[in-house]
C-alpha cells in the first residue's frame, strides 16, 4: 500500500525536499516518467502556489532584479512531478502530526514534512510594522522601500538588523541587510545623489570597534556605523532613543528577530525550542513525533555552532537529510543520516563581491575554485540563481 506524505510550505526547503526524496535533482526527467508508471509514494503539498527567489531581492536596490523575475509558480513543477497541490495555510496539527488542519480542508498522512518558514518578532520594538520595510518579508515590501527611496532627493537612511540568539545560532537576517547597505549606496551613486544622503548601519547585535571584511565594506563607503543601538521604538520619521530622544529617518530598512512560525503556538503536538522554533535533532526529526520532519527557517537546530544561520544553504543541507531519513524510516530504519552545519553565501555589492564561508568540517565551497573576494563571484551568483530557477520552471 502506497504512503501518503504532506509536504508544507513551498519555500526552498520543501522544494530541496522533494528534490532528494525523489532523487531529482540530478534525475528529474527520469522521476517526470517513473513516478507515472510506480510510486510508493502519495504526496501531496500544501501552500501558496509561489516560490520567491528571497536571496535576489536585495538586488531590487539597483534593479537587477523585480518580482516577475524571482517569482515562479510552483504547480507545473509538482505535476511533473506526480505531486498533489492544496493551495492553503496549515492551522493545527493533531494525533501526532498524522492529521493536518488546514483553512480548506483536513488531510491525514503516514509521513510529514514542515517547510513553513519563519515569523519576525515585529512586537520587539513598538512600531516596526508600521515605520519599517525589509526585504525580508517579500518582494512587495522591498518595492515599497524602493518607490519611497525614489521620491526622495536627499535625506538619512537607516539599515540594521536584530538576531533572535536564544537557541545558540543566528536567527536572523544579517548578509541581506549588509548587501542592502552596499546596494543602496550603488544605487545612490548611480543617480548622482550619493553626497545628499546619509546612510546608517545599525544593529545591538554589533559591538562599538566591531572589525572585519563586512565592516571594511561599510566603512568604504562611507556609511555610519552605529554598532549597538537599538530604537525603543520606530516612529514616523524617525525613532526613538533609549532615553526618549527622538533621532531623525526619512526610511529604516530593518530585519527583526525570526522566531517559528504562529503554528506552534496554535498546536498542541508541536515542541517548541527556548528561541520559539520547532525542535529538531540533527537527522531533521521533529523531537517527540514520529514520521514528522522540519527544515528550514521554521525550525531550530540541535547544539548548533554559534556562526550557524537561516539561510537557503543551510536549508537545503536540512532538507536534504531529512528526506534521505524519511524514505529510511518510512522501510522501518532507523535515521542515520545528520545534516551538516554551513554557512555559504556570495555577498553582491554591485562593484566587489564576497563569499562568506564557514563550515563545522572545513569543506571550502566548490573545492575553492573560486575566489573569496571578486567582482566575478556577482556571475557566479547570478548563474547559481538562474539554474534553480530554470530548474524549477522548466525540469
Amino acid at each position: 500500500m502506497k504512503k501518503t506524505i504532506i509536504i508544507a510550505g513551498n519555500g526552498f526547503a520543501s522544494l530541496f525536499f522533494i528534490m532528494y526524496f525523489l532523487d531529482s535533482p540530478i534525475f528529474p526527467l527520469m522521476a517526470f516518467v517513473f513516478r507515472r508508471i510506480y510510486s510508493r509514494y502519495n504526496i501531496t503539498l500544501i501552500g501558496n502556489g509561489a516560490f520567491t527567489y528571497f536571496p535576489a531581492i536585495p538586488e531590487f536596490l539597483t534593479k537587477k532584479r523585480n518580482k516577475r523575475g524571482i517569482t515562479v509558480d510552483i504547480r507545473p513543477f509538482l505535476r511533473r512531478r506526480n505531486i498533489r497541490f492544496v493551495e492553503g495555510r496549515i492551522v493545527d496539527l493533531r494525533d501526532g502530526g498524522r492529521t493536518v488542519i488546514t483553512d480548506n480542508g483536513t488531510y491525514t498522512n503516514d509521513a510529514l514534512f514542515l517547510g513553513i518558514g519563519p515569523s519576525f518578532r515585529k512586537d520587539d520594538i513598538p512600531g516596526t510594522g508600521e515605520h519599517t520595510y525589509s526585504p525580508c518579508y517579500g518582494p512587495d515590501d522591498m518595492d515599497r522601500f524602493i518607490a519611497k527611496l525614489d521620491s526622495l532627493d536627499s535625506g538619512i537612511i537607516y539599515i540594521g538588523f536584530t538576531i533572535n540568539k536564544k537557541d545558540g545560532f543566528v536567527a536572523g537576517r544579517t548578509g541581506p541587510m549588509y548587501e542592502c547597505a552596499c546596494l543602496l549606496d550603488s544605487a545612490l551613486r548611480a543617480r548622482g545623489v550619493r553626497e545628499l544622503f546619509e546612510i546608517h548601519f545599525f544593529s545591538p547585535n554589533r559591538s562599538p570597534g566591531d572589525t572585519g571584511p563586512l565592516t571594511d565594506r561599510l566603512v568604504e563607503r562611507g556609511i555610519i556605523l552605529d554598532d549597538g543601538y537599538a530604537p525603543s521604538a520606530f516612529v514616523k520619521g524617525g525613532m526613538i532613543d533609549q532615553d526618549g530622544t527622538f533621532r531623525k529617518a526619512d526610511l529604516v530598512l530593518y530585519s527583526p528577530p525570526m522566531t517559528g512560525p504562529p503554528l506552534i503556538q496554535k498546536s498542541d503536538c508541536l515542541p517548541a525550542s527556548v528561541g520559539g522554533h520547532i525542535d529538531v535533532d540533527r537527522y531533521g526529526q521533529v523531537k517527540g513525533l514520529q514520521q514528522v520532519y522540519a527544515a528550514g527557517d521554521c525550525a531550530a537546530h540541535e547544539a548548533p555552532p554559534s556562526w550557524v544561520p537561516h539561510q537557503a544553504h543551510m536549508a537545503q543541507l536540512r532538507a536534504q537529510a531529512a528526506a534521505r531519513n524519511m524514505r529510511a524510516t518510512l522501510t522501518g530504519v532507523s535515521a542515520t543520516c545528520p545534516y551538516r552545519h554551513e554557512l555559504s553565501c556570495i555577498l553582491d555589492m554591485e562593484n566587489d563581491a564576497m563569499w562568506m564561508h564557514i563550515s563545522e568540517d572545513g569543506r571550502p565551497p566548490f573545492w575553492n575554485l573560486f575566489p573569496k573576494r571578486s567582482r566575478h563571484l556577482i556571475r557566479v551568483k547570478m548563474v547559481l540563481e538562474k539554474v534553480f530557477l530554470f530548474y524549477l520552471r522548466h525540469l
